[in-house]
């Protein structure tokens, strides 16, 4: 199998990766690194690392899924042999996800040669950022006109559907935490109005996670018309393994050390790498013949019968659509292999 290209890197938009991870400093790329926390970049060296090791971890996890090492100890990447880049963008002590540090991330991306990013988060303060508020507005098109730039500059993006099992084509949905890190407003929102960012912006192609037997993630989002494919994220209603492991996706951890975690920030790092060995086996391919790969190599399942992932006799959640494309999986579940030699 084709294990990438160090040509290649994929940036990881996140709360920062420790790069000194046995697993991840071969093929970690500082040249292509910064802090991008309040909209400027900020390349010295160490400045994309966590802020705090042991809340802001989840930027290391995200890394390792996509391009830990294979030297034998540890963990391997869905693309082993690509090089990785972190754009912090997480705020001390908060861990949030502000525009001006967002647009800062993709505006350097595209400026450093960088060929994918990952995104598994949204942007705050708004779960869903509605077009018919002046200052929700400026989030979409402020960091919509970023991606668009970075995507014309060569780079492909990739963001986590979202964890709360939301259909996001439904014509209304709760949002109930809106806006974090002051009193919420719960209310309620349209999303082709009000789209959950970068999740559902043009040009991003957008993940739902699967469990250990292919089937959706309890936790997913959804949405026919607005997820591209689905990747393993884990679930712990899918698997006998013990609860140490809990149906998990394992990848590495700020110190050296490994963890079990599930989300579809897990399985969007999965399609990552993907993307990354289609791009390492095809130097020429462009962010659209990237996405057209993707979807034709994933495996559709097809739409479950019956979606009781709990196991209470009651459906969680309804598939529509076919086995070429529904709204669980999108064109169907990444497939590394069939991906990066095709």
């Amino acid at each position: 199998m084709n294990p990438g290209s160090s040509e290649v890197t994929v940036a990881v938009i996140d709360t920062g990766v420790d790069d000194t991870h046995t697993d991840l400093t071969a093929n970690f790329s500082a040249a292509q690194s910064a802090n991008c926390v309040g909209g400027v970049a900020d390349t010295t060296p160490g400045s994309w690392r966590p802020n705090d090791p042991e809340g802001d971890y989840h930027g290391t996890h995200v890394a390792g899924s996509i391009a830990a090492a294979r030297n034998g100890i540890g963990v391997a990447g869905v693309a082993p042999n690509v090089k990785v880049a972190s754009i912090k963008v997480s705020e001390p002590g908060t861990a949030f996800f502000h525009a001006e540090s967002v647009v800062c991330a993709f505006m350097f991306a595209a400026e450093t040669g960088i060929e994918i990013t990952n995104n598994s988060y949204y942007v705050d303060p708004w779960l869903f950022n509605c077009l018919y508020d002046p200052d929700q507005r400026a989030v979409v098109e402020s960091v919509n006109r970023a991606i668009q730039y970075s995507r014309n500059r060569g780079v492909l993006s990739i963001a986590a559907a979202g964890n709360a099992n939301h259909n996001l084509a439904a014509p209304l949905l709760a949002d109930p935490m809106s806006p974090d890190g002051t009193a919420p407003m719960p209310r309620i929102v349209t999303p082709h109005r009000c789209p959950q960012i970068p999740t559902m912006l043009p040009g991003v192609i957008t993940v739902s996670a699967t469990g250990a037997q292919n089937l959706k993630s309890s936790f997913s989002n959804y949405g026919l018309g607005v997820i591209d494919v689905a990747a393993p994220g884990g679930d712990s209603y899918q698997t006998s393994q013990t609860p140490l492991q809990d149906g998990g996706v394992l990848s590495t951890m700020p110190g050296q050390q490994y963890a079990f975690l599930q989300g579809t920030s897990m399985a969007a790092p999965h399609v990552a790498g993907v993307a990354a060995l289609i791009k390492s086996a095809r130097p020429n391919a462009t962010p659209s013949d990237i996405e057209w790969f993707l979807r034709v190599q994933a495996d559709n399942p097809g739409c479950p019968g019956f979606y009781d992932p709990d196991g209470n006799g009651r459906p969680d959640a309804k598939c529509i659509g076919g086995s070429r494309y529904n709204s669980f999986y999108g064109f169907g579940i990444v497939d590394a292999l069939s991906a990066a030699t095709a």
